[in-house]
């Protein structure tokens, strides 16, 4: 980072940082409590929300406390908006997974949900303020074709976008079909236009048949990670649904994994780099369940030798949130500064970034990545993915 300016104010900062983990009542809740009426800038406040995707859980947060006068009248409107957009886009997002997955395994297609459309409901306790916009669902590999044929028949449309100036479902570079081509581990977005005018442009499914990315030799067989599906109660459109999800410990390996592939691999931090909002799921999945099933994530862990990639993550939301979680994972020892601080460049080779977590979050600006030695654990996870 080049200096103060180019961060996000302390006290911004810091507020965002309780506010991503806050729940009515908890510590976290508490404490953004004091340190809202300290931030003298409110659109410094909104913008950091915004590119961290948490309007949704400030807006929650400032009614919850009764703060929404800290900001001005026009911004509370919009905060409002937001928070109850979200939650109108959240209730249909599940009753269209409901439909997705009922129909996936009325077919023999084993399913479970992940990412946004589970956190939502198992760490924000579907109270609509975790922002995601897709339908995020896992198969076996030897599944996809047959989900595939299902999501044809439920309307939904692939390898396709949809181009926001015209409304319609428009073809994927052929750069990007080359992409799948290469790197095999999910299958093209799926997007279905709704029928009715209900306010949704579009619903997106994305499927994904491996745990890690293609080319990486941290890999989970796939079977073994679908053979115990949970379920999520989650509240839809129309009524109280269940979501099959996964088991725990694969749950927060994937939330986990999912984090480094969007922090590690160059062309992920240029597109995409991660976000506070990524970092709070891990730190909330591993209050919630983690802690509970320590020996189960320890076992997999070992099993399929991810210890580097999961202490990455682990120790960096620990800087993060003052929290214990490499540690209490037995993960001490993959946190070697070098390897903390790598990131895998697009041409192969490896490249290096300063200070913490923190920082790189609070930067204002792209990181900078210079080139570097190769580090411990890298070539593990060298192909960079799709």
């Amino acid at each position: 980072m080049d200096g103060n300016e180019s961060r996000a104010d302390e006290k911004v900062w810091e507020l965002l940082e309780h506010i991503s983990i806050a729940d009515p009542g908890n510590e976290a809740f508490r404490k953004a409590v004091q340190l809202a009426p300290r931030v003298d800038d409110p659109d410094e406040l909104l913008a950091q929300a915004a590119r961290h995707a948490l309007v949704p859980a400030l807006a929650d947060f400032l009614v919850q406390a009764d703060l929404l006068r800290l900001v001005p009248h026009h911004a509370q409107r919009h905060l409002l908006g937001t928070l109850h957009w979200n939650r109108f886009k959240t209730r249909r997002h599940v009753a269209e997974a409901e439909r997705v997955t009922t129909a996936f395994r009325s077919e023999g297609v084993r399913v479970a949900c992940t990412k946004g459309i589970v956190c939502q409901a198992s760490l924000y306790d579907g109270r609509g303020i975790r922002h995601f916009g897709d339908i995020d669902l896992m198969v076996l590999p030897e599944h996809r074709d047959k989900a595939a044929e299902v999501l044809y028949r439920l309307g939904y449309a692939g390898a396709k976008k949809y181009d926001h100036r015209t409304g319609e479902l428009m073809e994927i570079s052929r750069s990007v079909q080359v992409m799948y081509q290469l790197y095999p581990d999910h299958l093209p977005h799926f997007f279905r236009i709704p029928a009715d005018d209900e306010g949704m442009p579009y619903f997106m499914v994305d499927v994904a048949y491996n745990l890690t990315w293609y080319g990486s030799s941290w890999q989970v067989p796939m079977a073994q990670v679908l053979d115990e599906v949970a379920g999520v109660d989650s509240r839809s459109a129309s009524g109280r649904v269940t979501l099959p999800a996964l088991d725990a410990p694969y749950g927060f390996l994937f939330v986990v994994l999912h984090l480094f592939r969007e922090g590690w691999f160059e062309r992920t931090i240029r597109e995409k780099d991660v976000r506070l909002g990524q970092c709070a799921d891990v730190w909330r999945f591993w209050e919630r369940f983690g802690r509970d099933r320590v020996a189960d994530i320890r076992k997999v862990v070992a099993e399929h030798a991810l210890e580097p990639a999961v202490a990455w993550v682990c120790r960096h939301v620990d800087d993060v949130y003052h929290s214990t979680i490499t540690g209490e994972l037995g993960l001490d020892g993959y946190c070697d500064d070098d390897w903390l601080h790598s990131a895998g460049a697009t041409d192969g080779g490896h490249l290096v970034w300063q200070g913490s977590l923190r920082d790189r979050l609070r930067g204002r600006r792209p990181l900078v990545l210079r080139p570097g030695a190769e580090p411990l654990f890298a070539a593990a996870a060298r192909f960079s993915p799709a």
